[in-house]
């Protein structure tokens, strides 16, 4: 018994032997350098994601080992912009793979547009998504709740300060806006979504068991930490999503009436009004998101099922509030740096009440330096969306040594693009919006190089929708205060930017501009 155990040893020492030598001398990404673990196993990935800085260990090893970096086995980092056009833009044969799964089995009917792997699945499920409800025109709706939404955001702000000013709270004079912004985003993101066919409005002021709001913001925060680090080292993804691990730390909390609370009560709250009585979305009156999905005629192509209109909701849950507060937070701290400081001035001498429009067109030039190039430094999404090498897209990326062989992970981290040296020059660590003021080539220039929203086919479906919600707030909070930032602005990046602590000061502007 005991020979057959020191085999059966032996054999699997030699077994990771061979895979260590076959990894870092005669795989097909060999030539490539990345960590020494990243070359032999998915573990560094996935232990550099869960400390939250893994776009800082991304630009640390392109800044060390040039455009390309191995950080994984089978997977190569890029860093230039020829490279992130290549992999995100109109190419046929590089596609979503299993990561997006995050562990999960999921038939691509199931999938949301954000799952979807082929690019035709993909481009039919974003015509469904898109032009009943997301489109310019359309956007602009949803003006109203937005205004009301940044109303409350300026409330809640000026009774924290009330708070800070009694002695209730300590910090100086200073209060940390973080949790407020996301409480703010997530908050009008429902609210545009499914309006009053879930819950209270504001959702987040349920925070009690009795009506199952629960600690939403920190559900979803959790919920897309677990579902990237699930993709990230796939055997960990399995293990998560057993069945076994689901009974053991996935149980649903519920209130004294046995209602589910928190991000499974929204989920619950979802099905039943989409899936089970439609008919809510009918009788609301302000307009809406999953309203406009589910208006479309029956004989309408286009037309969403009920289940495709859940999970396209669900997809927007996840992956609206958490990016756009991290915006909001990033630049209020901007504004508030000495360096921000000239440009609260310039935003004060636009008008307080935006066109009601989301286009880029209908923001002030300052308004979108600041916010663009908030965005450029700090990006929202400091992560790596990765694609697959199809069969044909073998020397889709220019300048390599030789053809990537079909099933190479590939991506190209917005963090480290933003922060390249090659793309924005010498400054590119400094936050500098001026450089996105001159003529309109230049501007046009600048945008060729911005990469926060992604580009091609595959680039964010909620942009005109996060640039109204954006735009809005900052210029309603910039109108009311002045703006001093009191500490270092902290958090950690997983599949978003967390920030935990934002402390700024707020000086209330007398008369209040407007």
């Amino acid at each position: 018994m005991v020979s057959a155990i020191l085999v059966l040893l032996q054999l699997a020492l030699a077994a990771l032997v061979a895979h260590v030598i076959y990894c870092c001398y005669f795989h097909p990404l060999a030539r490539y350098p990345g960590p020494f673990l990243a070359r032999v196993t998915n573990i560094w990935g996935f232990t550099s994601f869960l400390r939250g800085q893994h776009h800082l260990s991304e630009e640390s090893l392109h800044r060390k080992h040039g455009p390309v970096v191995r950080v994984a086995p089978n997977w190569l980092s890029f860093s230039r912009l020829e490279d992130f056009e290549a992999i995100y833009g109109i190419n046929k044969a590089i596609e979503k793979g299993d990561f997006y799964a995050f562990g999960q089995k999921r038939s691509q009917s199931e999938a949301s547009v954000f799952a979807a792997k082929s690019n035709p699945v993909h481009r039919q499920k974003k015509r469904k998504m898109l032009g009943p409800a997301l489109t310019s025109s359309k956007v602009v709706r949803y003006e109203p709740i937005i205004t009301r939404h940044v109303a409350g955001l300026v409330a809640r702000l000026d009774a924290l300060q009330q708070e800070q000013a009694d002695g209730s709270l300590t910090g100086g004079g200073a209060v940390n806006v973080a949790p407020l912004v996301h409480r703010f985003t997530v908050d009008v993101m429902l609210d545009i979504l499914f309006g009053s066919a879930v819950g209270p409005r504001p959702y987040t002021d349920g925070d009690g068991d009795d009506d199952g709001a629960g600690d939403i913001c920190t559900d979803l925060r959790r919920v897309s930490k677990m579902a990237w680090s699930c993709s990230l080292w796939p055997a960990f993804g399995w293990v998560m999503n057993s069945h076994l691990v689901n009974a053991c730390i996935r149980r649903a909390s519920y209130n004294a009436e046995g209602a589910p609370i928190g991000l499974t009560g929204l989920m619950s709250r979802g099905y039943a009004a989409i899936v089970m009585s439609p008919e809510k979305f009918a009788v609301e009156s302000q307009p809406g998101i999953v309203k406009s999905w589910l208006e479309v005629s029956g004989g309408d192509a286009h037309r969403m099922t009920r289940s495709e209109a859940m999970a396209e909701a669900f997809n927007l849950v996840f992956a609206g509030p958490g990016s756009m507060a991290a915006v909001l937070t990033a630049v209020l701290y901007q504004l508030g740096l000495p360096e921000g400081r000239m440009w609260q001035e310039k935003l004060r001498d636009e008008p307080l009440l935006l066109h009601e429009s989301s286009t880029d067109a209908s923001q002030s030039i300052e308004l979108q330096a600041v916010i663009k190039e908030t965005m450029r430094v700090r990006s929202a999404f400091p992560t790596a969306f990765p694609r697959v090498i199809m069969p044909g897209a073998e020397s889709a990326i220019p300048g390599l040594h030789s053809p990537l062989p079909a099933g190479t992970t590939v991506s190209a981290n917005t963090y480290v693009l933003g922060r390249s040296r090659e793309i924005w020059g010498d400054d590119a660590d400094q936050w500098k919006p001026q450089r996105w003021l001159g003529d309109q080539d230049h501007r046009r220039r600048m945008e060729n190089k911005f990469v926060a929203f992604s580009k091609g086919p595959r680039g964010c479906s909620g942009k005109e929708l996060a640039s109204l919600i954006l735009a809005k707030a900052v210029m309603a909070i910039a109108h009311r205060w002045r703006i001093t930032s009191a500490a270092e602005l902290r958090g950690r990046s997983y599949l978003e930017m967390q920030y935990d602590d934002c402390r700024l000061s707020f000086t209330q502007l007398s008369p209040v501009t407007s």
